[in-house]
């Protein structure tokens, strides 16, 4: 099996890590020849008891050198994906596609550059880069992928023998249910994380928080009471429950001075919940605050 990563941030390397580790010929799109040289040296994943596994990679800042026939993981960050998308498009043969990313505002972005080789998927691993060529596995989640064409789904076969246990693979057929469902959670609970700059857990020990939480939980879900079925109370709360040592995305970034993922989580969930006719106080609030903090306040 052959596989392009484009991205080397936390889930990009773990990906790697796992798809080496079981002999695939893995290579990393990178953007500076500092962190390609440095995942030529092998690529380091270390797990919750600290031990160490070292796999082999390639690396390159140079696209026109990348397989076409492999498997392009897009692992980049919603503000990188424009720019790596148009890329993309100017190949003369165009790879196929799997988006990793959060959110659902990358689905418009895909679709509006005619890349019609596109797979989705969610990531509920937690993992945090250490350094260029390092990765620290925090926990560990299934990768739901939506299948949407036969060569995928035999690469979902593959990837289903690699770790069931370490790295859990399932398979969703809806694409837009499937993202729409990790958006809600996304919303659930990273907004207020970034905002009030706490860990996960924070949300359900704080009693202020854990209340701004339910708030927040209900409202999401009395906009959406069509994937009722996929997505409930209890299930936010449980992936909140199971992350609790973890800092979301968004805080991390906020911390970093990094831009948030606003735009491709909370604003199109907004955006979905307007077209619907609903309303949503409470994460337009967030959206407010959280675009204030991004920008540092300037007008």
């Amino acid at each position: 099996m052959r596989f392009v990563i484009v991205g080397a941030g936390s889930i990009g390397l773990l990906i790697g890590s796992y798809l080496a580790q079981h002999k695939a010929d893995v290579t990393f799109w990178v953007r500076r020849k500092e962190q390609a040289e440095q995942l030529k040296k092998g690529l380091v994943r270390i797990d919750e008891t600290g031990a160490e596994t070292m796999v082999s990679v390639n690396a390159t800042v140079h696209p026109e050198d990348l397989p076409t026939d492999a498997l392009w993981i897009i692992a980049v960050k919603y503000d990188a994906l424009h720019d790596v998308l148009h890329t993309v498009s100017s190949l003369p043969e165009q790879p196929d596609l799997l988006f990793i990313q959060n959110g659902i505002g990358h689905v418009a972005l895909v679709e509006s550059l005619g890349l019609s080789h596109a797979s989705y998927s969610t990531v509920e691993h937690g993992a945090g880069r250490v350094d260029d060529r390092t990765v620290r596995h925090n926990g560990i989640g299934p990768i739901t992928i939506a299948v949407s064409n036969i060569k995928i789904a035999e690469t979902v076969k593959w990837l289903e023998q690699i770790d069931p246990q370490r790295f859990p693979i399932a398979v969703q057929q809806d694409a837009e249910t499937l993202l729409l469902r990790k958006a809600l959670i996304n919303c659930a609970i990273n907004p207020l994380t970034a905002v009030l700059q706490v860990k996960n857990g924070q949300l359900l020990e704080n009693a202020s928080f854990f209340e701004l939480f339910q708030k927040q939980c209900a409202e999401l879900l009395g906009n959406f009471p069509e994937i009722a079925d996929i997505l409930s109370y209890e299930e936010i709360e449980a992936v909140c429950r199971k992350t609790a040592g973890n800092q979301s995305s968004m805080l991390t970034d906020r911390i970093k001075g990094n831009p948030m993922e606003i735009e491709t989580i909370v604003t199109a969930v907004l955006n979905k919940i307007r077209k619907k006719g609903g309303q949503a106080p409470l994460l337009e609030m967030l959206e407010l605050m959280l675009n204030g903090l991004n920008r540092g306040g300037g007008r």
